[in-house]
C-alpha cells in the first residue's frame, strides 16, 4: 500500500509518544480499530457543527470548523499521501474520519486556572472509523493533530479506544526576533504550520529592534543595525523607519501570514518595541533620543505622539485581541516616565482598537505610580519582575523566564549568568527544571533558584508561556535554516509541557529523542527541507 511505501523506516518504531503526550487511552486490542491502508480515506464533518467558530480565542479571524477540516484534509494528504476527500454529513458513516462536536459535557474542559476552554477534544476509534469531537472548532482541530501523530507512530493503524484531552493553559507560544534578522513570509508561515502540529497557540512576532548599544556602540549609533519589519502604507511619513524596504512585510503579506496561522489554530501576536530598543525610531527622529540612543526621551513632547502614530498605522493590520508594545529594559531612574508611557499606550491602543497590550516585565521602582492592571506582563527575568508579586497584585502574566525559555542565536554576550544564553533550546531545562532530575517544567514554574517561590497551578493570572529565539548579534549571525534548527526540538518539548501543565500527561523522557526524530522528520517545513538539501549538495 502507499503508506508503507512512503514510510519504510517506521517499521522500526516500537514505543513512541505524541507531543504533547495524550492521557492514557481506554483502548482495546479486541475489535476493529482503524487503518489508513484498509479503511476509507474520506473525511466527514457534521453539518450542524461545520459553521461553528470559536469566540474565546485571541484571533479576530477564527476559522469555522469546516475551514479547519479543510486544513486537516490538506495536511493528512501531504503527510500520508492518498486521495483524501472532505464532505458534510448529517449522520455518522460506517467508515472514515468524522469531525464534530464533543459528545459529552463540555463543562469538563477547563484550563488549570478554572476558565472554560474551547480547545478540548475527544478521539474515539472503533469499528473501522475515527470520531474527533471538539468543545470548539479549535478543539476539533487539535484532535486532528493528535490523530496524525498517532497514525505516524502506529504505522498508519490505530487500536480501538477513546481519548479525552484539553490544554492546561491558553498561551502556548514561541517568539521569533524579526527585529534583528529578516525572515521571509513563507518561512514565517511554515514555522507556524510546524508549531501548530504540536498544538502551539501563539506566534509572538518581534517586529522591531536593534543591535544592543550597551556593547560599546553608542558613539556610532547611527551606523548600528536596526530594523523595522512592517512597511507603512497609509502614513508615508513613517517610511523614515525603514532602511531596507525589501526586508519588510506589506499589509497584504502580513494578512496572508496571519490568515495562514489562524487556519492552524495559531494567533500572531505582533510586537513593536518602544521606548527602549527603539533605534529605528531615533535614527529617523534623533531629537527624540536620550543619551543612550536607542531609548526614547519620554519627556520630549513628540515621543509618545510618534509611537502612537506608528500604532495608528498598524493596529488595523493586526487580527488579534492582544498586541505587544515592548516596553523592555528602559532606564529605571525614569520609572515615572516609563509607567506613564505604558499606561498611556495601553489606553490609546484599547480606545483605538479595543485590544489589550502586553509588555515585557521591566524594573520600574516608582514610589508614585503603578502599571495598569489591564496590562499583561510577560516575565522574562528576576530583577525585572517578580511573578508571585504580579499574581498577588492582580496582573495577568506570561512565563518567558529566560533560564528555561531563551536562546540567542550565535550569541556571545552574557546578560545574566557566567555563560551566554544557549544557541539551541535547552531541553534539559524543561525536562529537569531548576536542574532537579525529572522535575518537568510547566508554566506555573518560574523560579529556577528559589524553587519554593512558584505560582500555584490554579493561579488566575497565569496565561501560559512563550519561548523566545533572539538574534542579539544581528542579521549576520544566522540563516533562516539555523533559526529553525535552534527551535526545532524546543517547540515540541515546550508545547508538550505547556499543554499538559501539572495535571496532564508527562513526557516519557527515554522515548523523547526518538519521538522527536520521527515527528519532526515528517513535519519539517518544506522551505527547510529545500534549504537542507541545498546545503548537502
Amino acid at each position: 500500500m502507499w503508506f508503507w511505501a512512503l514510510f519504510p523506516l517506521i517499521e522500526l518504531v516500537v514505543a513512541l509518544q505524541p507531543l504533547p503526550p495524550v492521557p492514557e487511552t481506554n483502548s482495546s486490542s479486541n475489535g476493529l480499530g482503524f487503518s489508513v491502508n484498509t479503511q476509507s480515506t474520506r473525511i466527514y464533518i457534521d453539518s450542524a457543527f461545520a459553521n461553528t467558530k470559536d469566540a474565546n480565542g485571541l484571533t479576530l479571524i477564527p476559522p469555522s470548523a469546516y475551514e479547519f477540516a479543510e486544513t486537516f484534509r490538506a495536511d493528512i494528504s501531504s503527510l500520508l499521501g492518498g486521495n483524501w476527500t472532505l464532505e458534510r454529513a448529517d449522520r455518522l458513516q460506517s467508515t472514515g474520519i468524522h469531525l464534530g462536536s464533543f459528545r459529552g459535557d463540555v463543562g469538563q474542559f477547563k484550563y488549570e486556572s478554572g476558565a472554560a476552554t474551547e480547545e478540548g477534544y475527544e478521539i474515539e476509534v472503533a469499528d473501522g472509523r475515527v470520531y474527533i469531537g471538539g468543545s470548539g472548532a479549535r478543539g476539533m482541530f487539535w484532535g486532528t493533530r493528535t490523530l496524525m501523530q498517532q497514525l505516524l507512530i502506529g504505522n498508519g493503524s490505530l487500536v480501538q479506544g477513546r481519548t479525552v484531552d484539553a490544554p492546561a493553559y491558553a498561551t502556548r507560544g514561541f517568539m521569533l526576533d524579526a527585529g534583528r534578522k529578516w525572515y521571509s513570509k513563507d518561512f514565517l508561515k511554515e514555522l507556524c504550520s510546524y508549531a501548530s502540529f504540536f498544538k502551539m497557540s501563539e506566534f509572538h512576532y518581534h517586529s522591531s529592534d536593534n543591535y544592543p548599544l550597551n556593547r560599546g556602540h553608542n558613539e556610532t549609533w547611527q551606523d548600528v543595525f536596526s530594523h523595522f519589519s512592517l512597511y507603512p502604507e497609509k502614513n508615508t511619513e513613517l517610511r523614515g523607519l525603514i532602511q531596507r524596504p525589501n526586508e519588510t512585510l506589506s499589509r497584504v503579506d502580513f494578512e496572508d501570514f496571519q490568515q495562514h496561522c489562524a487556519q492552524r489554530g495559531v494567533t500572531v501576536i505582533p510586537e513593536i518595541e518602544a521606548p527602549g530598543h527603539a533605534l529605528a525610531i531615533t535614527k529617523w527622529k534623533p531629537e527624540l533620543a536620550l543619551a543612550k540612543k536607542d531609548l526614547l526621551n519620554l519627556s520630549h513632547p513628540d515621543s509618545i505622539p510618534t509611537v502612537q502614530a506608528i500604532w495608528s498605522e498598524f493596529l488595523p493590520w493586526f487580527q488579534t485581541k492582544e498586541v505587544h508594545i515592548g516596553a523592555d529594559e528602559y532606564d529605571s531612574t525614569l520609572a515615572d516616565d516609563y509607567i506613564n508611557f505604558v499606561n498611556e499606550m495601553a489606553d490609546f491602543v484599547n480606545s483605538t482598537s479595543q485590544k489589550r497590550v502586553r509588555i515585557w516585565g521591566t524594573y520600574e521602582p516608582s514610589e508614585n505610580l503603578t502599571i495598569s492592571k489591564e496590562v499583561i506582563v510577560q516575565h522574562w527575568q528576576y530583577g525585572q519582575s517578580d511573578p508571585v508579586e504580579l499574581q498577588n497584585d492582580g496582573y495577568q502574566l506570561i512565563n518567558s523566564e529566560d533560564w528555561w525559555a531563551y536562546m540567542s542565536l550565535k550569541n556571545d554576550h552574557m546578560p545574566i549568568m557566567p555563560a551566554p544564553y544557549p544557541q539551541f533550546y535547552n531541553i534539559t531545562r524543561t525536562t529537569s527544571f531548576a536542574n532537579v532530575p525529572d522535575w518537568q517544567w510547566d508554566p506555573s514554574l518560574y523560579n529556577p533558584v528559589n524553587i519554593t517561590e512558584q505560582l500555584k497551578t490554579s493561579a488566575s493570572g497565569n496565561k501560559g508561556a512563550i519561548l523566545a529565539a533572539w538574534n542579539d548579534n544581528g542579521p549576520d549571525a544566522t540563516t533562516q535554516l539555523e533559526a529553525y534548527y535552534a527551535m526545532r526540538e524546543g517547540i515540541p518539548v515546550m508545547a508538550a509541557r505547556a499543554w499538559a501543565g501539572a495535571r496532564g500527561a508527562r513526557i516519557i523522557t527515554n522515548e523523547l529523542s526518538d519521538s522527536i526524530a520521527l515527528l519532526v522528520m515528517h513535519k519539517q517545513p518544506s522551505t527547510i527541507r529545500l534549504a537542507a538539501n541545498i546545503w548537502t549538495l
